[in-house]
């Protein structure tokens, strides 16, 4: 068993080629505007807000029937939403505890790797719908953030707190809090109104949620709250400190495709 399981599964991408051969493919590109959200994990870090963002893509539909395909081909979206945290500046008077608005860009290049089921035409309209996974890779991380000064940290630890105007908006480059893989599940309805041949119109809705953490190498402090900093009791000082972590979460979009399929 253990020698012909290998080969099993070296077989089984021949066998869906010469099935999808047999029954034809079906192409198209499309454009995606998308709205994008950000999935905190834990206490790191607070959801801000949905953005909007924009993407395109090659839809390659291998038919093994007339009614089942396997949906592939190249996605490039822009994807992240706003978030709230509070991060530690040292600087000449000492050490400053921030509150930070982040509206992150994050762009991503993906295959798709979906099960694609179809109904007959029914008055030269099909509809649709699929699920499966995206294989993504970062290719662009940056974006805008605001901050104010929330509290200022003395020799121990201690914080008093600080009132502080928002400053001005700073461009900012996340490629190194950014992982490069970023693996996700997709959910998809839609439909295809055929014009002439095998040409249509496509029209759909996809929901695109990334499966694992997104960040790296990223140090802010826990929160109750997005204006309340996670404060615990050092034995040491004999005071309560703020916790110092790693942000972890992910992002998501609910995205408008519409395209061509030839």
């Amino acid at each position: 068993m253990q020698r012909i399981l290998p080969k099993l599964l070296l077989a089984v991408p021949f066998l869906w080629v010469n099935s999808a051969s047999s029954q034809g493919f079906h192409l198209g590109l499309n454009i995606a505007p998308n709205v994008s959200f950000s999935d905190a994990r834990e206490l790191t870090h607070h959801p801000n807000g949905a953005l909007p963002h924009f993407g395109y893509g090659f839809i390659f539909d291998a038919m093994f029937t007339e009614n089942y395909a396997i949906g592939t081909g190249v996605n490039v979206f822009y994807a992240g939403g706003s978030v709230q945290y509070f991060e530690e500046f040292t600087g000449l008077d000492g050490a400053v505890i921030n509150r930070v608005e982040l509206d992150q860009r994050l762009q991503y290049v993906e295959i798709p790797l979906t099960f694609k089921m179809r109904t007959k035409e029914v008055g030269y309209t099909t509809y649709y719908g699929q699920f499966g996974i995206g294989l993504g890779l970062n290719v662009r991380a940056e974006g805008s953030r605001t901050m104010a000064a929330f509290a200022k940290a003395d020799s121990t630890g201690a914080l008093t707190p600080l009132t502080s105007e928002t400053g001005p908006v700073e461009a900012v480059s996340l490629v190194d809090q950014t992982l490069l893989f970023r693996p996700s599940y997709i959910i998809g309805l839609g439909w295809e109104r055929r014009f002439t041949g095998t040409t249509a119109l496509a029209v759909g809705i996809r929901y695109n949620m990334a499966m694992r953490n997104q960040y790296q190498a990223f140090s802010i402090y826990q929160s109750n709250s997005a204006d309340q900093l996670l404060l615990e009791f050092d034995e040491d000082s004999g005071q309560e400190l703020p916790v110092a972590s790693e942000m972890r979460g992910k992002t998501g979009q609910v995205e408008l495709c519409v395209g061509l399929m030839f």
